[in-house]
């Protein structure tokens, strides 16, 4: 190599290392990708505003006005957060999940109570909410009531008062002067708060004088020295708000449709009902009427009215200003069908279909992640999609155009994001159905689509706009049709989701003779496999790794198909002592390669796999025991490979982990270190980026002595900034000399650490 151009290197990655390594996030770290929209329940503090949503929750910082998120990776100890309340004596917020699970942050210091989650009973654990009172938060869930200690942190007791001590849902609770009143779906019951024996069923009583006793009772609230009740009259949609001054009953309002709650703060009230909030005084006067269609909850701080919304997150009402919406920045939904890597975006598919060939109906849209953004396809594009449901698959070579397939809809063109175009029969000449159930370009600009259960399945559409289809020899005429892609050399393999096995091609669509067909079951050579195919890609080797319903299967020379029986080969590998095939009886739904031919392995139940490039190594294993993974039930999992960050699509929502690999580069203008410099009390991993595929690193320090050596993850070498002996560093520059594994080519980079 010219030594030259060495030094030219050596020179201008050290200035671009000290630019480019701002903002990115460790190797081994997760973040969540959870949508903040649907908040249901606000809390507020001192300090801050509160609000759960569907998977999380968020908070407003009223010093500064920041958002912070918090998720299972970053604080809480689950998913699914039910309800949230602050008690003002005690200092201590509670936030409740619907399995039961229990955290209390005091500050930002968080306990974990799991004793209900982890009971082992046939009772319905969903929490319904928290009335704080005193010493105590009394807990509705779907069993009956659970009282909780705040000054001993402790559960101190439980009230199971459904009848012969059967469960009951309790919807809420009050404590209004001597008397603990529960609501329920069956009417309102009461006891004495001071009988020493509430947990035995036969001391509630139902309070019969109350408007309509056997229907549900909803909230219950005690405001202005009254007990205010919301009392379901027809189902969910009619209802009225009774109100309870000792003595009498009587109604407050009546009639009132789908009202969702009511809530006291501030010695105010708040009845959401549906389209409008009403505010009232603690004379009973309205104070404020504020249109909010799709509000949840409602809580006052001073003069100002924070809101949970379905839709919108946090809302902020005051005097000088109507709805400010406070939203941390995610996907519009937490759907995921398809994850998809697109030139540095990755676009997640939020529609589906049912395993039957029923859509799911979901809205068309694209959650698109670009430059640490999220944003949605409909935002902008709202009139394009209407009617339109169920994006399933993505193509797409260029950032900037894309194709997206839907479930009973045809094929949306998104360009520079907008929907530019829509495809289906009626402009395609009856080439193209409206069920596309998998797309892709090969390598001459052709967009190749596949067509559920038609005749001929196979459409594509050219770079000059001409549409084509086939049906080969009928083997996929009316199949249950699944994912397609297009392998380097050419060819086209498409799977079936429903046990028909592989079909590959390669065609000329101009020349409808050129084509070369071949169909075939997954087996060995004396066994057939299982053939309920859920993904397929084709590895940095051109080895293509199919996922089954019963594990991975390979095929090593896929160049060969249309010249030899293809047989399927089982990767094996060692697991607590004994040869297994690869993720036997596991169903393998998702499989994406890291830029050191890595296999990255979500499953339908077992959680997330790391193997070796061959398979024969089980490097690492996530699930919701052992880590911050949200499911195991992983849908999509996708790669990118310029950053190496892993996405993760679960049942739950969309989360990412940074991994050591990266797509290789093609030479070594753009290498640089991360963190870079090192500062005193980081112990976390260092990272080389920008290297060729294998590269051989050696880190020296800056007399020339060895300390470190490596070779590369792709385009990525992780080091722990200790030396061979395991023992961290001194002070000083060390110096990267990287080589590529043909040792034609060198570049050094050095790294600044300071202990």
């Amino acid at each position: 190599m010219n030594p030259n151009r060495l030094k030219r290197i050596f020179f201008s990655v050290f200035l671009f290392s000290s630019i480019y390594s701002i903002a990115q996030i460790p190797k081994g770290a997760w973040r969540d990708h959870l949508s903040y929209n649907k908040g249901k329940v606000v809390a507020i503090t001192p300090e801050r505003v509160y609000c759960i949503t569907d998977k999380a929750l968020f908070y407003y910082e009223k010093e500064d006005g920041s958002i912070q998120k918090i998720s299972k990776i970053n604080g809480l100890s689950d998913l699914d957060p039910g309800y949230i309340a602050y008690s003002k004596k005690h200092k201590k917020l509670m936030v409740i999940y619907n399995n039961g699970n229990i955290d209390v942050f005091s500050g930002d210091s968080k306990t974990n109570y799991p004793d209900i989650k982890v009971k082992n009973m046939v009772g319905n654990k969903t929490i319904q909410h928290i009335n704080m009172v005193d010493d105590f938060a009394y807990l509705s869930y779907g069993f009956g009531i659970v009282v909780f200690n705040l000054l001993k942190n402790e559960i101190s007791d439980s009230y199971i008062i459904g009848y012969g001590g059967s469960y009951l849902k309790i919807n809420s609770t009050a404590i209004y002067k001597d008397t603990i009143y529960a609501s329920s779906d069956i009417g309102l019951y009461k006891a004495a708060i001071n009988d020493p024996f509430l947990g035995n069923y036969t001391n509630w009583i139902k309070d019969t004088n109350i408007m309509y006793p056997n229907r549900a009772i909803g909230a219950t609230e005690v405001f202005s020295n009254q007990l205010v009740v919301l009392n379901r009259t027809n189902g969910t949609n009619g209802s009225l708000v009774n109100r309870y001054n000792g003595v009498v009953w009587d109604t407050l309002f009546t009639d009132l449709d789908e009202v969702r709650s009511i809530s006291v703060s501030e010695d105010k009230l708040v009845v959401i009902k549906q389209y409008h909030v009403w505010t009232f005084n603690s004379q009973w006067e309205s104070i404020g009427i504020y249109s909010a269609h799709t509000a949840q909850h409602a809580l006052y701080d001073d003069e100002n009215l924070w809101l949970a919304d379905s839709k919108e997150g946090l809302l902020l009402n005051t005097k000088q200003t109507y709805k400010t919406v406070l939203l941390p920045n995610g996907p519009v939904n937490n759907n995921v069908y398809d994850i998809f890597y697109n030139s540095g975006n990755m676009l997640v598919a939020p529609g589906g279909h049912l395993t039957t060939g029923e859509g799911v109906f979901f809205p068309a849209n694209v959650n698109e992640f670009e430059n640490e953004t999220w944003s949605n396809l409909m935002t902008t594009n709202a009139d394009s999609l209407t009617s339109i449901n169920d994006v399933i698959c993505f193509a797409g070579n260029n950032s900037q155009l894309y194709y997206a397939g839907t479930w009973g809809y045809g094929l949306l063109e998104i360009s520079d994001g907008t929907v530019s175009k829509k495809y289906n029969s009626s402009n395609t000449s009856g080439k193209l159905g409206d069920f596309i159930s998998g797309c892709t370009y090969d390598r001459e600009g052709n967009l190749w689509m596949i067509n559920r259960e038609s005749l001929r399945p196979i459409v594509v559409k050219t770079p000059e706009g001409k549409w084509y289809n086939f049906a080969y020899d009928q083997s996929l005429s009316k199949k249950q049709n699944h994912k397609v892609i297009a392998t380097r050399n050419g060819d086209l393999w498409h799977i079936s989701l429903r046990g028909d096995g592989i079909f590959v091609w390669n065609q000329v669509p101009e020349e409808p003779e050129s084509n070369e067909f071949s169909s075939f079951k997954v087996q060995e050579k004396n066994k057939v496999l299982n053939n309920e195919l859920q993904d397929i890609v084709q590895d940095l080797e051109g080895t293509i790794w199919i996922g089954t319903a019963d594990g991975v299967v390979v095929y090593d020379y896929p160049e060969r198909v249309f010249t030899e029986t293809m047989y399927a080969r089982v990767p094996q590998l060692v697991v607590d002592g004994y040869l297994k095939n690869l993720l036997e009886g596991e169903i393998v739904t998702s499989i994406a390669v890291d830029g050191a031919n890595r296999k990255w392995l979500g499953t339908a139940g077992g959680g997330l796999f790391l193997v070796s490039a061959d398979g024969t190594e089980q490097l690492m294993v996530w699930n919701v025991d052992n880590s911050e993974l949200f499911s195991n039930n992983i849908v999509s999992v996708e790669i990118n490979q310029k950053t190496g960050e892993v996405f993760i699509g679960t049942d739950k929502g969309v989360q990412s982990y940074m991994s050591t690999a990266t797509q290789g580069n093609a030479d070594y203008s753009s290498i640089y270190a991360f963190p870079n410099p090192v500062k005193d009390g980081y112990n976390g991993i260092i990272s080389i980026r920008g290297l060729q595929y294998e590269t051989n690193v050696k880190i020296t320090d800056i007399s020339g002595h060895l300390v470190f050596e490596t070779i590369s993850n792709g385009g990525d070498a992780v080091w722990n900034g200790k030396d061979m002996g395991g023992t961290d560093v001194q002070t000083g520059v060390y110096l990267v000399l990287c080589t590529s594994n043909t040792g034609e080519e060198a570049a050094v980079t050095k790294i600044l650490i300071v202990r």
